[in-house]
């Protein structure tokens, strides 16, 4: 008898269990009663990138494209009443939903008698447009506000949007959602926090349609103040999903925390995939790629471009030095770095021994030798390798070289920089 009641004690333990679980999840997807509450942000103006290019265009009507290509401007007969120079200038992109460049169009706050057609290509940004359905223009009001106002067209075989607009201002691409992070690296054994977040006011039926002009009635702007972002309404998000290594555990409905597996061979992938609802569309979902760093990586800058991130081998010692090298030339060539200590400062030099580091992509080399001219000896790039940490296994510091010579001429041409953490191998 005390067994059969035992186990029905745990029986009903166990639904009750699975009742309050399932409760809470309705309680997530449950659809609230009003759009979030967003801030309007105060932005500054964006600095200038680049040279306007600028057109004078009369009543006739003519097109006008920015000197990347990248966005045009259709002003059509009958929208300007007398000639009128305007232009378009690359400005720093302060929108902070924005996506890509910024462009100033002039005269600011230009008025047209018809609207005129700005189209944007978003083909180099194409990696980091979350959804299409939520992908728009907007425009920064004179409060210094951005304004999202959204897309009368949508080219995606030419990667185009276009709308149309009365004024002129300072414009850029955006998108109304996002995951935040939308892309990461992580190291092993580390957290991430995942975040569905909005930037606009939303209501169910206009999140994924575009906020178009009425075609038959006169001109108006449909669009909402971008503001500070808010987590995405849990009626918009239907379920989280895992490709590639790790684990997911699940915080709230907007939010998912990653789990990084505790090792990798090099480095790994995964794709947080968010699944969300729609009142009429279905398919629709946000990307989170993260890439996995494994035991030993180094982060390499050359000529102070866009850092590089690679799995290396563990750092061998040999003799009273320490070496580091990569596996199968990831990072875009084979590395070498050395140096001859444990935590402190290490000067290059030319001894055969001594601190060096070696970068050669196809076609070319960087070294931390150089000659000043043709006739002069080699001379140590100048710089150094700094050891900031040593200790249970594992190196961390980081390295920066100027006059680093380039090619068989070894003529002093570049720079690099980077930084790295590594297991270390004695054997």
């Amino acid at each position: 008898m005390k067994l059969l009641l035992k186990k029905t004690y745990f029986s009903l333990l166990i639904i009750s269990s699975i009742s309050l679980f399932t409760a809470c999840e309705n309680e997530n997807n449950a659809e609230p009663d009003q759009s979030p509450e967003i801030t309007p942000l105060v932005r500054p103006k964006g600095t200038s990138k680049g040279t306007p290019v600028a057109k004078k265009i009369g009543p006739e009507g003519g097109q006008l494209q920015s000197s990347d290509g990248s966005l045009t401007v259709d002003i059509p007969q009958g929208a300007l009443t007398a000639a009128t120079t305007v232009s378009i200038e690359p400005v720093s992109n302060t929108n902070i939903a924005g996506i890509g460049k910024s462009y100033r169009l002039l005269p600011h706050g230009q008025v047209f008698a018809k609207p005129v057609t700005i189209t944007s290509s978003w083909a180099a940004q194409a990696d980091s447009i979350g959804l299409l359905q939520t992908l728009g223009f907007a425009y920064q009001m004179d409060d210094g506000v951005w304004k999202f106002v959204g897309a009368h067209g949508l080219n995606t075989a030419g990667q185009t949007l276009s709308f149309k607009t009365t004024h002129f201002s300072d414009w850029s691409l955006m998108n109304r959602i996002s995951l935040s992070p939308y892309k990461a690296e992580v190291e092993t054994g580390n957290k991430l926090s995942i975040r569905a977040l909005i930037f606009t006011e939303a209501d169910w039926d206009n999140l994924f349609v575009p906020l178009v002009n009425n075609p038959n009635g006169p001109y108006n702007e449909p669009g909402y103040p971008v503001g500070t972002a808010a987590p995405l309404p849990s009626k918009f998000i239907k379920s989280w999903t895992l490709t590639g290594q790790g684990n997911l555990t699940r915080s709230t409905g907007q939010a998912v925390e990653y789990q990084a597996p505790a090792s990798v061979n090099g480095t790994g992938f995964a794709t947080v995939k968010l699944e969300l609802n729609a009142p009429s569309a279905s398919n629709l979902h946000l990307l989170s790629s993260i890439t996995i760093m494994g035991d030993s990586w180094v982060e390499l800058s050359i000529n102070g471009g866009s850092p590089v991130k690679f799995p290396v081998t563990p750092v061998t010692k040999m003799g009273s030095r320490y070496l580091m090298s990569n596996p199968e030339d990831e990072g875009g060539g084979e590395f070498l770095l050395t140096w001859t200590g444990g935590v402190g400062s290490y000067a290059f030099d030319l001894s055969n021994t001594g601190t060096h580091f070696h970068f050669m992509p196809p076609g070319t080399a960087y070294t931390s030798m150089y000659l000043p001219s043709v006739d002069s000896p080699l001379r140590p790039s100048e710089g150094s390798v700094i050891i900031t940490k040593m200790e249970n296994g594992r190196v961390e510091g980081t390295f920066s070289l100027i006059n680093v010579g380039v090619g068989a001429q070894f003529r002093p041409q570049a720079s690099a920089s980077g930084k790295f953490k590594a297991r270390v191998f004695i054997p």
